[in-house]
């Protein structure tokens, strides 16, 4: 164990132990004096990116990361389609009838976004397994015909890399989505998607979007070859390229406003954020970028969870934030967000233009432009929640860029889930 722990670590690891003439990794759950040392002076998690700066104030280097993504998805439009493309040849030509999306973490809220979009684009079945749950409880399947697709943004979760090898040895067809190349995950697969974010510090951003933008492009290429709807197919191509001048819209016309509803919720204890179909995916990753950025206590629901759920809970120190759906998913959102004003809850609605039926049922409302299908909407809203937790982290007087490592017993924490040698 110890030898494959040494072989895999990350370069950060290999670069402190060298520093203290350190040949093998600490025991699981031990943290030494000499890396205890290294991580009061400097953030953990600023050594784990491999940050070239370290910053103490805003503007920290989360915010310029999450500013560089629309241009990410021009790029990948601009230099990837043509290997995503043969990706996609080769699922057609092994005739997969099925595939399971997986990942940890973000990684896995990309999964549920991969169940729901290559299925609806692609016509075959999906279904998304947490990577431990997968490993452990590898369900029955045609290996000949299924396609195991694993996210991760540095390809090196080991969760995920045990499930991977498990399919692998099952005889099912493998595919990596990651942001790291030569990443061990990219190794271990038949087929690999890798665009290069280089992110600089704090947690998942760029590697989201990016992602999530990868799998619906080979989703598209899929329904493509499947014989999909052509029409609405060549629709779908045309609107993704305007994914980015979305995102561009929304940080340079609104970046102020929602600066200034962060800091009006810096104290509110927690957010439920409300999603349907595949914004489920957007309503489990923005919790967990306000959790993560603003340090507090956040929750997902579809709309009829929500009622079921979440009423017992609902008051004047949490805010209920909703996504907008579609024409008949709507009203049932709209409930959700009259419900939680019963309550006396604040109330956020998020919205597109051309689809804004919820923003007279919230006393806030965050509008992006429209013009693009439901289906591509995940794309730009991640930068809603990623620059809202932002600023409350910064209104609150925490540093996004750190995941609280800057405090010793929450480095101890990440230390002891993440060993050294992992």
């Amino acid at each position: 164990m110890t030898k494959e722990k040494t072989i895999q670590m990350p370069r950060w690891a290999k670069r402190i132990m060298s520093k203290h003439g350190i040949s093998e990794p600490p025991a699981a759950g031990v943290v030494p004096d000499w890396l205890r040392a290294e991580v009061e002076k400097v953030p953990l998690w600023y050594i784990i990116r491999e940050a070239k700066e370290v910053r103490s104030a805003h503007p920290y280097l989360l915010v310029e990361e999450l500013r560089k993504q629309p241009g990410q998805w021009r790029e990948i439009i601009s230099t990837l389609q043509p290997e995503i493309r043969a990706i996609a040849e080769a699922i057609v030509a092994r005739g997969i009838k099925e595939i399971i999306f997986t990942g940890c973490g973000s990684a896995f809220f990309t999964a549920l976004h991969g169940n729901f979009v290559v299925e609806r684009l692609s016509g075959i079945r999906c279904r998304a397994v947490e990577s431990f749950e997968l490993f452990n409880y590898f369900p029955e399947v045609d290996p000949k015909h299924t396609l195991v697709v694993a996210h991760s943004g540095t390809g090196g979760s080991i969760e995920t890399r045990d499930a991977l090898q498990e399919a692998r040895s099952r005889g099912c067809l493998t595919l990596a989505i990651i942001n790291t190349p030569g990443s061990p995950l990219g190794v271990l697969t038949e087929h690999s998607l890798c665009y290069e974010t280089a992110q600089g510090c704090g947690p998942c951003i760029s590697v989201i979007s990016t992602r999530i933008f990868m799998q619906t492009l080979l989703g598209l290429e899929l329904g493509r070859l499947m014989g999909r709807d052509p029409v609405l197919i060549s629709a779908l191509h045309a609107q993704i390229e305007r994914c980015a001048e979305i995102g561009e819209a929304f940080l340079s016309e609104q970046e102020a406003a929602i600066r200034s509803l962060a800091e009006r919720h810096k104290d509110t204890a927690s957010f439920l954020l409300v999603g349907t179909g595949p914004n489920y995916f957007s309503a489990r990753e923005g919790t967990l970028k306000i959790e993560e950025e603003s340090i507090c206590v956040s929750k997902a629901y579809r709309p009829g969870d929500f009622h079921h759920d979440a009423i017992s809970i609902l008051g004047p120190t949490n805010c209920t934030i909703a996504i907008a759906g579609n024409e008949a998913t709507n009203p049932r959102i709209a409930d959700c967000l009259d419900v939680a004003r019963a309550a006396e809850s604040w109330t956020v609605a998020v919205v597109f233009d051309g689809n804004d039926s919820l923003a007279s049922h919230a006393e806030h409302v965050i509008r992006l432009k429209g013009g693009i299908d439901e289906l591509l909407t995940p794309i730009p809203l991640t930068l809603v929640f990623q620059l809202f937790g932002y600023y409350r982290g910064v209104a609150r007087g925490f540093n996004p860029d750190t995941l609280r490592t800057d405090h010793w017993p929450n480095a101890k924490a990440w230390i002891t889930a993440f060993p050294i040698g992992t």
